[in-house]
């Protein structure tokens, strides 16, 4: 008994060691408000950077045997990029880049409840740990004209679930550590119950 505390003592520290180190609660906050600064400016290539989309396919190009990886690399930014850019419309949805319109240049927001812990739910998380940070990020629309849509109303105010992924997770096996940033952005949902619509014109 005294074993299983021991080391249920050890796993508890860990986990603290690692909200509080280089990888936890700050880190994640940074990358998001990095990934949100560059939503608000259209900077695809920041996006680009910290998507965990993305950059688990660099990582693949990266372990792969193929000769013309810098060619490979530039093909798969460019197609990225052309998804991104074929989106169109602002009504809040899970579709991939779909984030696009959730943060308008004129729209503000607050980072909170920061939240680092173990992704029980991925497939390889029976055989290694991996680490997700959820975070909420309110936000508000005040010009109704740039505000997206959800449930065919105006958002004037939302809160959002977001999730990123460790980025040392993508990048497991490579020698280069320094393929992808510390964490990556995964997904975003509205949350019910925390919506603030416009009211009809």
């Amino acid at each position: 008994m005294k074993r299983v505390t021991a080391l249920f003592g050890i796993a508890t520290i860990c986990i603290s060691l690692f909200a509080c180190s280089g990888g936890g609660s700050s880190e994640a906050k940074k990358a998001l408000e990095q990934y949100i600064k560059a939503l608000k400016k259209n900077d695809f290539q920041t996006l680009y950077d910290l998507n965990s989309v993305t950059q688990k396919k660099v990582a693949l190009i990266h372990r792969s045997t193929e000769q013309d990886k810098e060619g490979s690399l530039k093909k798969n930014f460019e197609e990225y990029k052309a998804m991104f850019d074929s989106i169109q419309g602002n009504e809040v949805s899970n579709a991939v880049w779909s984030e696009k319109f959730l943060f308008p240049a004129d729209s503000k927001h607050t980072i909170s409840n920061i939240i680092i812990e173990e992704d029980k739910d991925s497939v390889t998380a029976k055989f290694r740990k991996r680490w997700i940070a959820k975070v909420e990020v309110k936000v508000s629309y005040p010009n109704r004209d740039s505000a997206p849509i959800y449930g065919e109303e105006l958002l004037k105010e939302a809160v959002y679930a977001v999730v990123l992924i460790n980025g040392e997770d993508v990048v497991k096996g490579l020698k280069k550590t320094n393929v992808v940033k510390d964490w990556l952005f995964k997904n975003i949902n509205i949350k019910e119950g925390e919506i603030t619509y416009w009211p009809a014109s």
